[in-house]
């Protein structure tokens, strides 16, 4: 017999101390469980453009390239990110213009809508030349266009017009006549966390226009929020602009003007306007610098230094005041910048970096171009970032943001002067979209220069020169087509899709360069659609230095079960050339298991090597630099993570892209490819233990046996079950009786008996009466097992390790209740699934099995063939 590795009672005869005596000092410690490494089944994760394409960017693109030959893969793979100046042959006039000509009218995207606000209609200063609407159009995100229908006036064949609420502008009208129209007005969205809407729009400022304030336009401090629904139409309803969202004025000591009715309050134009989510989920509206003209006021124009900034409220929609809950203003003020600025862009950009092995979102504010001066004599030249505190929404500016050589050491970087320049962040790129070089429309520009930044939001020198911003040329580098140069347009970008049959060479996302003024001044009605995140982006064949992908999160159920993962393999393209030896791919993953869901949120990001959900690297690469192979990768997780069973419901991988830390861009042509991305699975089966069979059988008012029959089947499905010697090694478990008499036939001794315990250590349950061990060898996959009444694996007295003496325990007669506890001390390896039926709640009531009988006569249970009994000892 095998004696249990758990101290259950000594036996009182002095044979079995003296057996336990010579037994204890070489007993073997517990061998670790063996796993097997079965065939299973093979899940393809990645492998398509669209399935790539599904998954987040840094400085890495999806590209239409098949492997050679195709089994087992498609189109589609994943390399680093072209860089240099901007392809012109991937930008468009999409066909579509705007119901009117529009200049300074901010753009936004939600989902795959467009919203053109408001803006000026012509270049004159004074006149009723404000659009009150928002126009709103659907883009097609396969291929850029925008999608027509019947026109519906003043919209026209691709927008739908809604009207922007009149608001009285404030103290600088003395008659306070309500007005819709504006120009020179930012605007931002805010894709909306909870609820059924689409998001929200908020509109600050801009430029009005009322003969009866004086005969010229003023700035309004106006701040109105849009409710957009699911459907993208904006809500009739969903209008909000109260006096505490107004953009904030400055007494002479520095403070927040709080009276809305005080005469000394201004509004705001040409406002650096910029939303920013963080990492902890908080939506902050950052809004920096900024022109102000006030009719009535006898300094009627002035440029702000200030920095302001507000928070969103993710419930509802609402402004509130980032750290104060009971102000009297929305705003609050953050450290002025060191000049003057309007007309300028401020761009939110993103990155994912490692912090002690943790991926980390961090998030930060580009400050470019602009005037420092209101005439725009003086441009500014710099480039500024701000750093956001994810939680305070405080900011920390450098102009330290560019990257020297192979370091990490933070330079200042300039870039070229422009105003009535707009901008956007995405897949680590900062683009500068057109604008005028000059104080004038005549400096209007047709590029759209373009910087690349790493996990630190640092600029990367894309020439090794000193190169950081490309594409300024207006002779050789213009992206909008001859001769539509821009200034105070406007930009958005909307997520693509792959083309439905993958051979086209995919974009990430498509921008819109929307209206603007031409060198004439004059605001124009035109629409142009440039493909970016794709291998043809940039005329430049040099790559990133280095790049992430992250994949979505995705479900890895097998048979609908838990998987167990036996493996994980991905196919590369890493023929490294003697121009690049170290170009490499390193892949980690993360799996978990989760009842329904499959997010981001559903993984513990802790690194401790004994969370089950940690990422993982995988390497199959012998050399100690390099990770991956050319060619088929297969990591069996069983030799990668010895003793570790790797169950999931749902993973995430992400790839880190690797060029030769030596390299110079002239040598980084080429990149490795990552095709495909799978993992091989069975059911991560496990044992469950059930109760068959339990009776407590009598005959003539005597005692006879107990009839017990275990069952190894979990959720009725053989390929969910483990063997439990599989899941365990071998050994023994332990089935507990609890039988008690009654002193009042009528009344139950025993009304429940106690659920399986995996902290129960050497415990016995309190109630038990006797106890048989079970071999988990005995119960396989499917199999039952019967419980003897003698014999090693028989019943044996649960206080002093003897054979049951059924005359003692049912020698009085009388009313008996008995009760069954199964593998107490959890050491089946069952799940809380499997241990929840321990006391045969698949049969009975949830206080388990309990059985009852009378006694009248002294037992007669089964005769006993066996002539000698080990004591137990150990439980």
């Amino acid at each position: 017999m095998m004696l249990s590795s758990r101290l259950r009672r000594p036996f009182a005869l002095l044979a079995a101390l003296a057996l336990l005596a010579l037994l204890l000092p070489a007993w073997p410690p517990a061998p670790a469980r063996a796993l097997t490494d079965e065939v299973g089944t093979e899940q393809i994760i990645d492998n398509t453009q669209a399935e790539f394409a599904s998954g987040t960017f840094q400085r890495t693109v999806v590209s239409a390239a098949p492997l050679s030959p195709t089994a087992p893969d498609v189109t589609g793979a994943i390399e680093l990110a072209p860089v240099g100046k901007l392809n012109r042959n991937n930008w468009r006039d999409p066909l579509a213009r705007l119901p009117q000509p529009l200049s300074d009218a901010p753009v936004v995207a939600l989902g795959r809508y467009l919203f053109v606000i408001s803006g000026a209609t012509n270049s004159a200063e004074q006149g009723a030349n404000r659009s009150p609407y928002i126009y709103r159009g659907v883009v097609n995100q396969a291929t850029g266009s925008l999608e027509t229908r019947t026109p519906v006036p003043p919209g026209n064949d691709v927008f739908t017009a809604f009207n922007i609420p009149a608001v009285e502008p404030g103290p600088q009208c003395p008659d306070r006549i309500p007005i819709a129209g504006r120009s020179r007005a930012s605007a931002v969205a805010v894709p909306a966390t909870a609820g059924s809407n689409l998001g929200y729009i908020f509109i600050v400022g801009g430029s009005v226009y009322n003969t009866t304030c004086q005969d010229f336009d003023f700035s309004t401090n106006v701040v109105q929020r849009a409710t957009v629904d699911a459907n993208g139409n904006i809500v009739s309803t969903g209008w909000s602009a109260p006096n505490n969202w107004r953009f904030p004025t400055l007494d002479d000591a520095g403070n927040i003007i709080t009276n809305p009715n005080s005469v000394d309050l201004r509004g705001v134009q040409n406002l650096q306007l910029v939303h920013v989510r963080t990492s902890t989920g908080n939506d902050f509206i950052y809004a920096i610098g900024g022109l102000s003209i006030a009719p009535l006021q006898f300094l009627r124009e002035e440029t702000y230094p200030y920095v302001f900034y507000t928070k969103v409220d993710a419930t509802n929609g609402n402004l509130v005041h980032p750290t104060n809950p009971s102000s009297a203003t929305v705003w609050a003020r953050l450290a002025d910048l060191p000049f003057e600025l309007h007309s300028g862009t401020a761009i939110a950009s993103y990155a994912t970096r490692l912090e002690g092995g943790v991926p980390v979102q961090k998030e930060a504010i580009f400050l470019l171009g602009g005037c420092t001066n209101f005439n725009c004599t003086t441009l500014n030249t710099s480039i500024r970032r701000a750093d956001v505190n994810p939680n305070t929404g405080a900011l920390t500016w450098t102009t330290l943001v560019g990257r020297t050589g192979d370091t990490t050491l933070p330079i200042s970087v300039n870039i070229q002067g422009r105003q009535g320049v707009t901008g956007l962040s995405f897949n680590n790129r900062l683009y500068y979209v057109t604008g005028s070089i000059t104080s004038n429309a005549a400096g209007a520009t047709a590029t759209i220069p373009v910087a690349i930044y790493n996990d630190q939001f640092l600029l990367e020198d894309l020439t090794g020169s000193g190169g950081y911003v490309v594409g300024t040329d207006e002779n050789n580098d213009a992206i909008l087509p001859s001769p539509h140069r821009r200034l105070n347009a406007s930009v958005a970008i909307v997520p693509a899709l792959p083309s439905q049959d993958g051979t086209e060479p995919p974009n990430a996302a498509w921008v819109y360069v929307v209206g603007g003024s031409n060198q004439g001044n004059e605001p124009t009605d035109t629409i142009f659609v440039g493909g970016v995140g794709g291998v043809t982006e940039s005329e430049g064949t040099n790559r990133a230095s280095e790049g992430w992908y992250y994949s979505q999160p995705f479900p890895v159920l097998t048979d609908g079960e838990t998987s167990r993962l036996l493996a994980i393999k991905w196919f590369t393209d890493l023929n490294r050339p003697d121009t690049n030896p170290e170009a490499d791919i390193r892949i980690q993953f993360r799996s978990a298991v989760t009842s329904g869901t499959c997010s981001e949120s559903d993984f513990d990001p802790s690194t401790s090597s004994t969370n089950p959900e940690r990422w993982r690297d995988l390497d199959t690469n012998p050399d100690p630099v390099l990770r991956s192979l050319h060619g088929l990768n297969s990591v069996r997780l069983i030799n990668a993570f010895p003793g570790e069973e790797i169950q999931a419901t749902c993973m995430q991988y992400r790839a880190q892209f690797i060029q030769d830390a030596s390299s110079t861009p002239a040598s980084r042509a080429y990149s490795p490819k990552l095709y495909y991305f799978a993992v091989e699975k069975v059911v991560a089966a496990r044992p469950d233990i059930l109760i068959d069979t339990f009776e407590v059988q009598t005959n003539s008012g005597s005692f006879t046996r107990i009839a017990l029959t275990l069952h190894n089947l979990r959720r009725n499905n053989p390929a969910a079950t483990r063997s439990v010697a599989a899941a365990t090694n071998d050994g023994t478990f332990f089935v507990d009786l609890c039988i008690a008499r009654r002193t009042n036939p009528a009344t139950p001794a025993l009304t429940a008996v106690p659920a399986p315990d995996p902290n129960a250590g050497n415990a016995l349950p309190a109630c038990a009466t006797v106890s048989a061990q079970v071999p988990k060898t005995a119960l396989g996959v499917d199999a039952r097992y019967t419980v003897p009444m003698s014999g090693d694996y028989g019943w044996f007295d649960a206080q002093t390790g003897l054979p049951a003496d059924w005359n003692a325990i049912f020698g009085t007669p009388g009313t008996y209740d008995i009760g069954i506890v199964v593998d107490y001390n959890a050491l089946t390896g069952e799940d809380a699934q499997g241990r929840s039926n321990n006391r045969g709640e698949n049969v009975s009531p949830p206080n388990g099995i309990i059985r009852t009988i009378t006694i009248t006569a002294p037992p007669s249970p089964e005769p006993d063939i066996r002539k000698v009994f080990v004591p137990v000892i150990y439980r």
